[in-house]
């Protein structure tokens, strides 16, 4: 099957063994809750932003969330800067 027909779980599972991280559907659904937050990161400017009613204060700048978003879209993941996101929603990665 072609790479561009997978589903979003089995592009999870190649980007996860390719990244050295869980490829489990727990921790799909965890990254999955992660993803709309770096979205945030990449579109706001300023340091502060509102998340699902919570302010957040940015830990990473929008250039990094912006390469985390494209390392992912290449089936690639910087799992340290990911954690740094995920542990700011109190999610474990």
């Amino acid at each position: 099957m072609k790479p561009n027909r997978y589903s979003e779980f089995a592009k999870y599972i190649v980007m996860a063994h390719n990244s050295k991280m869980s490829p489990g559907y727990e921790a799909f659904l965890r990254f999955k809750e992660v993803i709309p937050f770096v979205n945030q990161i990449v579109n706001k400017l300023d340091d502060g932003f509102l998340y699902n009613g919570t302010i957040y204060k940015k830990k990473i700048t929008s250039s990094e969330a912006r390469s985390l978003l494209d390392g992912i879209f290449q089936n690639r993941c910087n799992k340290s800067t990911l954690r740094i996101v995920a542990n700011q929603l109190k999610i474990r990665i």
